[in-house]
């Protein structure tokens, strides 16, 4: 059997997030190219952020928050219908590629109770894998036992993923090298962590901040909370890596050495 990788590609890559709804198509097909490099001898399942195109209007309503007053449902509409649009535009992109790719966003079946996916049938994506097809998903707007409707982030819906079907490796690609001991965006003298585990993971949370962009599912913390919940849970190794650099992401993918942070117990 193949073994399986779980790769995000982070909303900050693939969009313009200082403009609303604007894509980066060609970082999208570099990005499909690397997968395709990498990925024969494997299965992959691919989510993606939202980045300009679901967080900010998401922000604009509250969307996270839940149904809190009358403009709620008109808000979670509305950004689950961009961020729709981005998940079409990160399909075409890698059908025009060559690579298989079928649409399994959770707003399609996962329900959550307060931000958590309680209940994801995920037969058919195991089947699209045994075909031989490319499963992706997203950040999106799902139903919420508790807050009526609400956004996950990408990482929440690969933390399902990972822990019913145990992939190999897990891997967090976004427009930064991984884990520093401050904002590297803003801390000058800031220092790459190049690996996590038990010893290390409370001193890297207090180093990892918020995100200085309009970001409603988290920052880098988050990220991290989420990659160390997966590697402990799941006996997987967890990697945030760069994927802004060229070739970063197949090298990964291919146990390459690689500048980033490695998450493991």
């Amino acid at each position: 059997m193949k073994k399986l990788i779980l790769i995000k590609i982070g909303g900050s890559s693939i969009t313009d997030t200082s403009r609303e709804g604007i894509a980066k198509p060609e970082v999208i097909r570099r990005l499909a190219e690397e997968v395709g490099q990498a990925g024969k001898n494997t299965n992959v399942i691919l989510g993606h952020g939202s980045g300009s195109f679901g967080h900010i209007i998401g922000k604009k309503y509250a969307v996270q928050k839940g149904l809190i007053n009358e403009k709620s449902r008109e808000g979670a509409a509305l950004t689950q219908n961009i961020a729709a649009q981005l998940h079409r535009i990160v399909i075409n992109e890698f059908c025009l590629k060559g690579i298989n790719a079928l649409s399994f966003p959770p707003s399609a079946g996962a329900i959550t109770r307060n931000r958590r996916i309680t209940d994801w049938n995920l037969s058919a994506m195991q089947a699209a894998l045994e075909c031989g097809f490319l499963p992706v998903t997203c950040g999106d707007v799902v139903m919420d036992s508790q807050l009526g409707a609400t956004i996950i982030s990408t990482e929440e819906a690969l933390r399902y993923i990972a822990e019913k079907l145990k992939p190999h490796k897990v891997i967090l690609g976004g427009d930064i090298d991984g884990v520093f001991t401050a904002n590297p965006k803003t801390t000058k003298d800031a220092r790459l962590i190049k690996e996590i585990n038990s010893k290390n993971i409370e001193e890297a949370l207090k180093g990892a901040g918020e995100s200085t962009k309009v970001d409603v599912t988290g920052g880098m913390k988050t990220k991290l909370e989420y990659a160390y919940e997966i590697a402990r849970s799941c006996h997987t190794v967890c990697q945030i890596v760069n994927i802004d650099v060229p070739g970063r992401l197949r090298s990964a993918m291919m146990n390459d050495e690689v500048t980033g942070t490695t998450i493991r117990l």
